[in-house]
């Protein structure tokens, strides 16, 4: 199995309008929005090769989504492409990875005025194997109703993921965890962080106090100090790094008034946008 990237996932749960207007105040080019046959809705920042997903649920929803309703908001999602989810699962079921059967949904896509469908199988990974979110394998049965060129082009220039950060306080033993799973190649351990590339994302485990120090007022709501019992978690994702062909274009459009209330930091490299303004997700758009 060679892993890569498929797409993370920020859970808004019942706030979605909101959540849209939000990330197209940041320079984002957003789906239409999508109704999952499992009782989720969501909306994609589609790039290259791999994507940014906003997922939730409706009030009145029938089904409803119980991975996602009761999921917390915010980064909570990671997952990985595969071409064929059921030889997958078989592959790792047998060697006693903890991952459920296939599930298959899809939902629908309006393409020049004709309804399709794009469809999925996945294979999750066990909720209590942790891992500080929802990880899961995603085979694209119709990826052409994914990678659309008018959804790839953003203002912000992004043009892929760069890298997700789990928060963990054995980052050595959980970054291992998730290697050994994926088959990937070995952690490498610098500077207290601990992480791998899976493609042409990194993946980083830290401890909360390493992760706060990096991103202080701007870290997600777990990481608070202080912060109330439900948020506050051993293990959480709580950063995700997206590439932008041009911090330029970024920083213009965080300076229009649809962006006025949005708290971010601007430096030579990197640019980032604080957690609380992006659904508890702190992100950093690197050039």
């Amino acid at each position: 199995m060679a892993p890569a990237v498929d797409h993370a996932v920020v859970n808004v749960l019942a706030d979605m309008d909101a959540a849209v207007a939000r990330f197209r105040a940041f320079g984002f080019t957003l789906t239409e929005r999508g109704y999952h046959s499992l009782g989720s809705i969501n909306h994609l920042m589609v790039f290259g090769a791999d994507y940014l997903e906003l997922v939730g649920i409706e009030a009145r929803a029938d089904p409803v989504r119980r991975e996602v309703a009761e999921s917390p908001i915010g980064l909570n999602g990671l997952v990985f492409r595969t071409p064929d989810a059921a030889r997958l699962y078989e592959e790792l079921s047998g060697r006693g990875a903890p991952v459920l059967p296939p599930v298959d949904f899809d939902r629908p896509v309006e393409i020049d005025g004709r309804i399709e469908h794009a469809a999925f199988r996945t294979v999750r990974v066990d909720p209590a194997w942790g891992g500080g979110g929802r990880i899961y394998f995603c085979e694209h049965k119709t990826p052409e109703l994914v990678w659309l060129p008018q959804w790839q082009q953003h203002d912000n220039g992004a043009v892929g993921l760069a890298g997700l950060t789990i928060v963990a306080p054995a980052p050595d033993a959980e970054a291992s965890r998730l290697a050994r799973l994926l088959g990937a190649a070995a952690v490498s351990v610098i500077d207290g962080e601990s992480s791998f590339t899976v493609g042409e994302v990194r993946l980083t485990w830290c401890t909360v106090e390493r992760y706060r120090a990096r991103f202080g007022a701007f870290a997600c709501s777990s990481a608070q100090a202080g912060s109330p019992g439900p948020t506050l978690r051993d293990t959480y994702m709580a950063a995700l790094a997206i590439r932008t062909g041009s911090l330029d274009r970024l920083r213009a459009c965080l300076q229009r008034p649809e962006a006025r209330s949005v708290r971010w930091r601007s430096a030579a490299q990197a640019v980032t946008v604080a957690a609380d303004a992006a659904y508890d997700c702190a992100i950093e758009f690197i050039e």
